[in-house]
């Protein structure tokens, strides 16, 4: 039985690590790409620079395709797509993005045996003012002209016909997960008020399915934390909670069964709140003194709680333990200094961002992100290491998802992705503000382009609340 749990977790761990290798040598593939498109424009067809340009990324396409038939690159939705793998974009990828775009390619596949010569063709063929046609056929004969047989280009709109379901699938999937994790919390909350023994098994399926989702395309969850449930607070803030613990475990690089485990622990980091009464819970005005009595118990009774249930992470009563401990009003008291563990810091890091833009029962409007970004970084080193408040900046953005942007062009934007420059995200154009641009909109990174100059900038933030606009729309 031991054995057997030892074998998943190794096999579990090199599924995780070949998957990162792959992202990573598409990456590379993509950028080298990028460099024979930019260079196409610099250089006769016979330059030194271009033609190594074409080998280099001919030798990385032969390590993509040692195991597969094609490597497809796909733009959907102004995201890019090793088959249905989600790629981080970089400012380096703008160029070709929009090359791409503007000639309304929405896929690239390379096949075996393409050699270097046929890319320059490619390079050329895409650099001139030749007008693709959306009919396949047409687009195969127009490549075959120009002796280009290894590589197929797919016109934008078949590649959102038939990628883009995959993409919205997934998405799909994304709820699903919230929604059973939701499922699973309060499973385990029913046992607590009744009594009864917990089994874990429910919660450790979704949690794995949540890691694995994460790993795969961690912005759709992050997305997801923006729908604050007025008529669930205390179980939306603890999946919302555990969302952003594991998308920060996975920033920073966790092995997979660190990532259930970190989960887990955020999942459950308030259990011991249920034994505070709801009226307490849910009281919209100031607690006396004799209620925050009842509140600070939650600590020592969730890990009291954990700690008898079986099969869950011991990690899990440190963090339940030690989740309120930090700033002035730290507690449960313990004498001398005490350093938290690092699964306490992330999720404390994570709880208090995810409190700050939650609105309860009891709230007319909540805190945007980037304000409550803002909040955060005024308050660094008190709920976490500076290190891991840099990281969580750096994973979720100065403008995380769901900020609504008022851009230099007169154009909303809402933030949907993050690129590598924390102050330019990828965005939503809204203009009917009632969530049809979901399905319909268009997507910009705001690290385009134009002539040397940034094609938008940011000129500040909107208030969804006092605009009036209802961003859950964008990400149900």
């Amino acid at each position: 039985m031991v054995e057997n749990q030892r074998d998943e977790q190794i096999e579990a761990r090199q599924s995780f690590f070949e998957k990162q290798k792959l992202i990573e040598s598409a990456r590379i593939s993509f950028h080298l790409l990028t460099a024979v498109l930019r260079n196409i424009s610099l250089y006769p067809h016979d330059h030194p620079i271009l033609l190594t340009s074409a080998e280099r990324f001919r030798d990385k396409l032969q390590e993509l395709l040692t195991d597969r038939r094609e490597a497809a690159f796909y733009l959907v939705r102004g995201e890019l797509f090793f088959e249905t793998i989600a790629i981080p974009i970089d400012n380096s990828f703008s160029a070709a993005i929009d090359l791409f775009q503007d000639k309304d390619i929405g896929g690239v596949v390379f096949r075996p045996n393409v050699a270097s010569d046929e890319i320059v063709r490619f390079a050329d063929m895409m650099s001139s003012d030749i007008v693709f046609s959306s009919e396949q056929e047409s687009l195969n004969v127009t490549t075959a002209k120009r002796g280009i047989l290894h590589i197929v280009i797919h016109h934008a709109l078949l590649v959102d016909k038939q990628i883009g379901k995959v993409i919205k699938a997934r998405e799909r999937k994304a709820t699903d997960i919230f929604r059973d994790t939701i499922g699973a919390l309060k499973d385990v909350v029913q046992a607590v008020y009744l009594e009864k023994s917990s089994s874990m098994r429910k919660m450790n399926t979704v949690m794995q399915n949540m890691v694995d989702y994460v790993l795969d395309n961690r912005d759709a969850l992050v997305g997801l934390t923006s729908i604050k449930m007025y008529d669930e607070y205390t179980f939306a803030h603890s999946v919302n909670t555990a969302i952003l613990s594991v998308s920060l475990g996975t920033y920073l690089s966790f092995k997979k069964p660190q990532l259930a485990a970190l989960g887990i622990s955020a999942l459950l980091h308030d259990i011991g709140k249920v034994g505070i009464p709801k009226e307490i819970i849910n009281k919209p005005g100031k607690l006396t003194e004799e209620e925050w009595k009842h509140v600070r118990k939650h600590p020592v009774a969730g890990a009291i709680f954990l700690s008898k249930v079986p099969g869950i992470s011991k990690l899990a009563t440190v963090v339940a333990f030690e989740h309120h401990q930090h700033g002035e009003k730290a507690y449960p008291v313990i004498q001398g200094d005490q350093k938290r563990h690092p699964f306490s810091q992330i999720i404390s890091l994570a709880d208090s961002y995810e409190a700050i833009t939650a609105s309860r029962i009891y709230y007319s409007s909540k805190i945007p992100p980037d304000e409550a970004m803002q909040i955060l970084i005024k308050n660094r080193g008190v709920t976490s290491s500076l290190v891991l408040l840099k990281s969580f900046i750096n994973m979720i953005g100065i403008f995380p998802i769901g900020t609504l942007l008022k851009l230099d062009t007169g154009e909303v934007g809402l933030v949907m992705h993050q690129t590598a420059d924390l102050m330019r995200p990828r965005v939503l154009l809204l203009t009917k503000f009632d969530g049809s641009e979901k399905e319909t909109g268009n997507i910009i990174s705001l690290v385009e382009t134009v002539g040397g100059r940034y094609k938008r900038s940011i000129a500040g933030t909107i208030n969804p609340n006092a605009a009036k606009i209802n961003v859950k729309k964008y990400f149900e």
